[in-house]
C-alpha cells in the first residue's frame, strides 16, 4: 500500500541502519533477523533482511537489539503530569468534578507547557513516538511537544463549566480551535484535530457546531465515549439514543472520529461505530483504576472497528506505560472471554502501532517499510530471554518489555533518544518545575 520514496542508495543519501532482529508490522508481527532500514529525509525507503538489501554506499550504523515502530498513544492527556496521583480512588465522574476540573482551572500556559515537556521525555523514553492529545493551551502542548522531538496529533478540547471559565466560552474555544488547524496545517510534527470532552459534558448546540466545524474544515473529531456505565444515562433518557446514535445524529459520524474507551458500548453501538468507520482507544490501565469496566475489545475488533491501545493521561493512570497497557490489555480481553487464546501477544501489538496509527487515519505512522515516516525504538534484547525462535521476540517484547529496555529512539529519523536518556530534554529541569507548579494547584 506504500510506495517506495524516492532514495539514493548509491549516492550516500541514505543512512543505513544493520539490526541484530527488526519487526515492520508490514502484515501480522514477525520478526526479521539480521535486518536492515535504509532512511532518507525522515523516511523509510526500504526494510528487511540484510541478505536483500540493495546496494549501498553510503552512512551506516549497526544497532544491537530489536528495532520495530514507535508506539502511537491514540489518547492521552499528558500534561497531566501535573495531577499525578490526584484523586485516588474516585470513580471518573467525581475524579474529574471534584478534583481534576478545579484545579484545571487554575492552569496557566507555562504550568502546561512544562508539563508537556515533562510528560514528552518520558513518552519518548517508553517508546512513544506519536500521541494523541486532548488538553487545555494546546499551542503549549503541541510547541512543548515539537521542541522535544515528539509527534502530536492536538484535539483542544471543549468544556464548560464554572470551574473552567477561564478558558472562555465554548464558541471561543471552537474558534481558537479553528485558527490553530490552519496554522499547523503543514507542521511536519503537529496534527490539529477537534476536542469536545463528551457528550454528558457538553450540550447539544456546541457538539453540534464542532460537527460541522469538523466537516468544513476536513478535521478529525476525538471525544469520550462510554467510559462509565451510566456516562449516557441523562442522554438516553432525553433522547431516547445511546451515546453514539446520539452523536450520530448530530453529525458527528460524518467525519473521521476517535471514541476514547468505549466501555460500555452495546452490539448496536458497535456495529454503528463499524459502519461509520468509527475508531476507539482503549485504555485498559485507566479503565481498571476507576473501575470503569472491561472493553469488549475481541467483539469490536471482530466487527471491523479499528481499536488501539492507549494510557490515558498520567493521572487517570499513573503511568504513561505502553508495555503495562499491552499486558493489560490482553489479560482483560481473555477474562471477559473466559478464553485464554481470545488476544494474542501479536494483536496487542499490533493495536499499540499500526492499527492505532490507523485509527488515528495515518498510514505512515506504525509501520517500518517503505514510504512510512522513520519513528523507531530499539529495545535491548538481553531483557527478552530466551530466543528459541526469532518470533519468540513479540511474545517476549509484551510480556517482559518495559521502558527501562529502551535504548535508542527516533523521531522522522531524528534519533530523540539514546541509552534510555532523552537527547531534547532536560528532565531535572521539567521535574523541578513540574513539582512546584502541581503543589501550587493543589494547595490553591
Amino acid at each position: 500500500a506504500f510506495a517506495p520514496a524516492e532514495a539514493s542508495h548509491e549516492g550516500g543519501t541514505v543512512t543505513r541502519y544493520h539490526v541484530d532482529y527488526l519487526i515492520t508490522m508490514e502484515g501480522p508481527p514477525s520478526v526479521v533477523s539480521p535486518a536492515v532500514v535504509d532512511v532518507e529525509d525522515g523516511r523509510v525507503v526500504w526494510s528487511g533482511p540484510a541478505e536483500e538489501a540493495p546496494e549501498h554506499t553510503g552512512f551506516s550504523q549497526q544497532l544491537d537489539g530489536l528495532l520495530f515502530p514507535g508506539f502511537v498513544d491514540i489518547h492521552t492527556h499528558t500534561p497531566m503530569v501535573l495531577l499525578r496521583g490526584a484523586g485516588e480512588g474516585l470513580p471518573v465522574d467525581r475524579w474529574l468534578t471534584e478534583v481534576m476540573w478545579p484545579r484545571e482551572g487554575r492552569l496557566t500556559p507555562d504550568d502546561v507547557r512544562w508539563a508537556m515537556t515533562l510528560g514528552a521525555a518520558e513518552l519518548l523514553g517508553n517508546g512513544i513516538t506519536t500521541s494523541h492529545e486532548m488538553y487545555f493551551y494546546s499551542e503549549d502542548v503541541a510547541e512543548a511537544a515539537a521542541e522535544a522531538g515528539l509527534r502530536t496529533v492536538v484535539t483542544p478540547p471543549i468544556l464548560t463549566g464554572a470551574d473552567l471559565s477561564r478558558f472562555g466560552s465554548w464558541e471561543d474555544q471552537l474558534s481558537d480551535m479553528v485558527e490553530m488547524a490552519e496554522r499547523y496545517r503543514d507542521h511536519g510534527l503537529i496534527t490539529i484535530g477537534f476536542g469536545p470532552h463528551s457528550a454528558y459534558a457538553l450540550p447539544e448546540e456546541p457538539l453540534r457546531a464542532v460537527a460541522d466545524a469538523a466537516k468544513a474544515h476536513d478535521l478529525h473529531i476525538h471525544v469520550h465515549v462510554a467510559e462509565g456505565r451510566h456516562e449516557g444515562d441523562a442522554v438516553t433518557e432525553r433522547t431516547g439514543l445511546t451515546v453514539p446514535r446520539y452523536l450520530e445524529s448530530l453529525g458527528m459520524l460524518e467525519v473521521p472520529l476517535v471514541a476514547a474507551h468505549g466501555v460500555w458500548l452495546t452490539d448496536d453501538d458497535i456495529r454503528l461505530f463499524a459502519e461509520r468507520g468509527v475508531s476507539v482507544a482503549h485504555c485498559p490501565m485507566s479503565n481498571g483504576k476507576h473501575a470503569s469496566g472491561i472493553a469488549p475489545v475481541t467483539d469490536m475488533r471482530a466487527a471491523g472497528v479499528k481499536v488501539g491501545i492507549a494510557t490515558d493521561g498520567p493521572s487517570s493512570h499513573d503511568r504513561l506505560d505502553p508495555f503495562e497497557e499491552m499486558r493489560t490489555a490482553i489479560r482483560l480481553a481473555r477474562l471477559r472471554a473466559g478464553n485464554a487464546s481470545a488476544m494474542t501477544p501479536t494483536d496487542a501489538l499490533t493495536m499499540a502501532t499500526r492499527e492505532a496509527a490507523q485509527g488515528l487515519r495515518r498510514d505512515d505512522l506504525g509501520h517500518l517499510t517503505a514510504g512510512a515516516r522513520a519513528d523507531m525504538v530499539l529495545v535491548d534484547t538481553t531483557r527478552l530471554r530466551p530466543v528459541v525462535d526469532s518470533d519468540d521476540l513479540v511474545t517476549h517484547l509484551v510480556y517482559s518489555g518495559s521502558p527501562e529496555a529502551v535504548s535508542k529512539v527516533w523521531v522522522e529519523g531524528r534519533q530523540v533518544v539514546d541509552d534510555g536518556r532523552p537527547l531534547t530534554v532536560d528532565p531535572e529541569t521539567a521535574r523541578r518545575e513540574v513539582d512546584e507548579r502541581a503543589r501550587r494547584l493543589a494547595s490553591e
